[in-house]
């Protein structure tokens, strides 16, 4: 006997559809840095003053290393575990010439310079540009920021695939990369002389946009946690995915006021398709959550109020009218979150649907009065906020010797006296 024949019969299906798991997961997809072709050699840089074999050995190594590196961000098609990798073997190696540098200043004289070359992964294409400085701390803060756009990309990719989980977890490495650089790599930095101007840096490189790369991480983290309930068998938790989306929605909508409050000006270079993907999650979220709570109050049998839930949830899922208006941002003319709008779409009707079917049993079954709007007091007032992030440290080195020729330093201690002796002239001037 044929299927149609039993079409009737069906029970409606009024669980949650795919459309709001994916709502929920999505996630802006970075680009990682990318250090220019621009030839580096630390090989011969250090020539004069890194005689020594294992000193070789090492600049070799960083050499070979950074150029793997340069090829692994710029390939035609990135991939997220090679960048990492090449990143996390890169790191101690550049590290440690920076700790040789640091601990042997009079030794460290170099053959030619270094200029260090990198193209922002968080900016916009329209601001690509190269930045230089020849500090080599620079080219440590940019590798590991790599290494965190790396985990955030591995991630995405991950979410892409439907494992939420590993998603989730991926995140919470990049958070903590970000929140290391934010807390602790940068302020060296800049610590160090305030002849360093952030604002010719690439804004990886800007301490308050770090500390909110790693609050936007820990929230896409949050959103994968989201997901994967969403994903189990059964009926989910719907007062906790609530709480969760509302945390999801509270944190982007910091993350926006940290950057309009820190970051101001770096926030002017990112792309402007990502900042309006935000805004999309804020709105969306917003919704999820006044939906959750519904779906959470109709299993407590509270069918006016979930009615009441409802239908505002499908109020903040429609398009604003106005930048200023409550409401999902139009994305039928971005290129970029075109994909999207189908997803948006099914979901706003299926809120519909589900209305109609709760109204129907409410005013045939239950008849509970419905409230014209849902008391303040029955909304939730703060989310849950999971700030999940794995603690990130540099690994651990040791330090390579540097060594000029014999009578080198006592000529260099000469040169200094005279210079200081004519800085002492001008001054008396």
């Amino acid at each position: 006997m044929s299927d149609y024949l039993y079409k009737d019969l069906e029970k409606p299906k009024t669980e949650h559809p795919d459309s709001a798991i994916r709502l929920a997961a999505v996630v802006h997809r970075f680009r990682v840095p990318q250090p220019t072709p621009r030839k580096i050699s630390f090989f011969d840089a250090f020539y004069t003053t890194g005689k020594d074999a294992k000193t070789r050995r090492h600049m070799k190594q960083a050499d070979e290393a950074r150029r793997l590196l340069q090829e692994a961000c710029c390939a035609s098609k990135v991939s997220a575990e090679r960048v990492i990798e090449c990143a996390q073997r890169y790191e101690p190696l550049i590290n440690t010439i920076l700790l040789s540098c640091q601990i042997q200043p009079e030794q460290a004289r170099l053959d030619e310079k270094l200029v260090f070359e990198w193209v922002s992964g968080v900016e916009g294409s329209t601001h690509a540009q190269a930045f230089a400085s020849e500090a080599i701390l620079y080219d440590l803060c940019m590798t590991v920021a790599t290494t965190g756009l790396g985990q955030a990309l591995l991630a995405t990719e991950h979410s892409i695939a439907g494992d939420f989980a590993a998603s989730s977890r991926a995140y919470a490495t990049a958070a903590g990369i970000w929140a290391f650089l934010s807390d602790d790599l940068l302020p060296k930095w800049i610590a160090k002389g305030s002849s360093v101007d952030a604002t010719k840096l690439p804004s990886e490189c800007h301490g308050a946009m770090a500390k909110a790369l790693c609050l936007l991480f820990q929230t896409n983290g949050q959103q994968m946690a989201v997901a994967t309930l969403l994903m189990k068998p059964g009926t989910p938790n719907y007062s906790l995915l609530a709480k969760l989306c509302l945390g999801v929605q509270q944190q982007l909508d910091g993350f926006i006021a940290l950057l309009r409050r820190e970051a101001f000006d770096p926030m002017q270079r990112l792309d402007k398709d990502f900042l309006t993907l935000v805004a999309l999650q804020i709105a969306v979220h917003e919704g999820l959550t006044l939906y959750f709570q519904a779906r959470a109050c109709w299993e407590n049998q509270e069918y006016g109020l979930a009615i009441a839930f409802l239908s505002e949830a499908g109020i903040a899922m429609k398009t604003r009218t106005s930048i200023a208006s409550r409401g999902v941002p139009d994305i039928t003319r971005v290129v970029a979150l075109k994909a999207i709008q189908p997803d948006l779409e099914d979901f706003r009707n299926h809120i519909q649907f589900l209305l109609s079917c709760w109204e129907h049993d409410n005013q045939s079954v239950f008849f509970e009065a419905v409230p014209q709007s849902v008391p303040s007091g029955k909304k939730l007032a703060d989310g849950h906020c999971m700030n999940k992030k794995t603690v990130f440290e540099l690994q651990p080195i040791e330090p390579v010797l540097l060594r000029l020729p014999d009578g080198a330093l006592q000529r260099s201690d000469s040169d200094l006296a005279r210079e200081l002796q004519e800085q002492l002239n001008c001054g008396h001037d």
